[in-house]
């Protein structure tokens, strides 16, 4: 059963300007793409982990077509024309009902804004709703600014696998997101929309 989606909102940021905050939709395939498009290459690289030009049909099913419960999706559109500017979401661990993996990317004119906050603080609101507990991130272990914004903000550190990376968890707020959560969550998730690509892999249902 799908779960019932959130009504949009509008949020205000620092600049006084607005975003629309809604769940993604099947028919944002050509927004998200060109979302994505809007990134620079070193965004790109950063976020997706690779020099990819293009999302093919496959990925923007993936991305666009979610439960809005074990895998979520939101989205920040502009209201002067409804293009993405931003999006966050997480996708449940599997075996791990409790966790979810995070991310988020913001167009890069609209970065320093404010967009990554409202986008983590609605996407932690129907993480909370969906009976996530914490939220898991994966980051380079010679990112010793993340690895001390989290460790700051009270992230539990766990082993990971790889030894170029470290696994951080973070509680999901019950309230809006604390400065030091807040800081530590959007630095985080920046990098780690290979998520779709790991936990699409042990779903079974990552196509490439």
């Amino acid at each position: 059963m799908a779960a019932i989606q959130p009504p949009h909102e509008t949020a205000e940021l620092r600049d006084g300007s607005t975003v629309l905050i809604r769940p993604i939709a099947p028919d944002d395939k050509e927004r998200l793409s060109a979302a994505f498009h809007r990134l620079s290459a070193e965004s790109r690289r950063r976020r997706f982990l690779t020099p990819a030009t293009e999302l093919s049909a496959e990925d923007l099913v993936y991305l666009t077509e979610v439960d809005h419960r074990r895998h979520e999706a939101m989205v920040a559109a502009d209201p002067a024309d409804g293009s993405l500017v931003g999006s966050a979401r997480y996708v449940q661990v599997p075996r791990e009902r409790e966790t979810a993996e995070v991310a988020v990317a913001v167009a890069d004119d609209w970065q320093r804004r404010g967009v990554a906050t409202a986008l983590l603080s609605a996407l932690s609101r129907r993480a909370h709703e969906n009976g996530i507990e914490r939220f898991r991130a994966y980051v380079s272990s010679e990112n010793a600014v993340v690895v001390d914004a989290l460790t700051r903000a009270g992230a539990k550190r766990a082993p990971s696998a790889a030894a170029t990376e470290l696994e951080f968890n973070v509680e999901v707020p019950q309230e809006d997101l604390g400065d030091r959560l807040r800081t530590a969550l959007r630095a985080a998730a920046a990098g780690q929309l290979r998520l779709v690509e790991r936990v699409g892999r042990r779903l079974g249902i990552w196509p490439r």
